[in-house]
């Protein structure tokens, strides 16, 4: 890690839409790490993740993911998306920096119409920072990346191994960045993950006054591609009153077409229901 070059490392938990954050990390081991809390922590908020990398780095980093985000589950419902660098930036040196642009802003819009609230990218940087060539071409790069991630509201980590450049180097590329990716993973403690057959999501954990805003958003993401919703709590340890009136909240502005339906219902979300009697038509309970 280089440090003292950019500002502490990010809270991924409470992480703002369009942070730009980077690792420079000595070998792939590291950087592994740091892209599977970046990744991990996505999912468990229930955003969407693209990971930029060779087929070898893809797989080093499902190996890696915690299992409370269920590598498998993720992939297949598209939360968690694993493409080529030549899908990203295509074969040459990227000069048209507009049509790179382009089209992440098309994989942003695209990921709201599959019903995620948020965007995140984990991109390995090597090989596109070979192709740019010059320090100053690689640094306009994040540069520019910094202003359209604010304007699409995508967070992204770019990952360097520090062992292929100079610090003088790594030290311009960190200050073009938000702060830095952990390494360290502490896991969150809840997690929202989406499901497609039925639609919805699954909520494990525990939710509080601390991520029951992360819940309501997927809530409402989904809700916006299709208003009737299953919401799987049948791992929810916890639930607090406050996010029990935020689901009746969201059920109560569904079309009167939609519903949300609770389903593996635990006990400590049955008694918040029973105890303060919230009730719509469109908030179902599976008996």
């Amino acid at each position: 890690m280089i440090h003292g070059a950019h500002r502490s490392a990010a809270d991924l938990c409470a992480l703002e839409p369009g942070t730009h954050l980077c690792a420079l990390e000595r070998g792939e081991l590291q950087l592994d790490r740091v892209a599977a809390t970046f990744v991990g922590h996505g999912l468990a908020a229930g955003d969407q993740l693209l990971y930029v990398s060779s087929v070898e780095q893809a797989d080093a980093l499902v190996a890696a993911l915690p299992e409370h985000v269920h590598p498998g589950h993720a992939l297949a419902t598209g939360q968690l998306r694993l493409i080529s660098f030549e899908e990203a930036y295509g074969t040459g040196r990227p000069d048209d920096l507009a049509t790179v642009a382009a089209g992440f802003r098309a994989a942003a819009a695209q990921s709201r119409k599959d019903g995620f609230a948020h965007l995140r990218v984990a991109a390995r940087m090597d090989e596109l920072a070979a192709l740019l060539g010059a320090d100053e071409d690689v640094v306009a790069w994040e540069r520019m990346s910094t202003g359209l991630q604010r304007e699409i509201q995508v967070s992204s980590v770019c990952l360097y191994d520090a062992s292929r450049i100079d610090p003088r180097q790594a030290a311009s590329i960190a200050r073009e960045h938000d702060g830095q990716a952990p390494e360290i993973d502490v896991p969150p403690i809840g997690t929202f993950l989406a499901t497609d057959e039925p639609w919805g999501l699954r909520v494990s954990g525990e939710v509080d006054v601390s991520n029951r805003d992360l819940l309501q958003r997927m809530v409402l993401s989904r809700a916006a591609v299709t208003p009737r919703l299953r919401l799987d709590l049948g791992d929810v340890t916890f639930a607090d009153a406050g996010t029990v009136a935020r689901l009746h909240a969201v059920a109560a502005e569904l079309p009167d077409s939609g519903w949300l339906l609770l389903d593996r219902v635990p006990s400590v979300v049955r008694r918040i229901l029973d105890v303060t009697g919230i009730r719509h038509e469109r908030l179902r309970v599976q008996p």
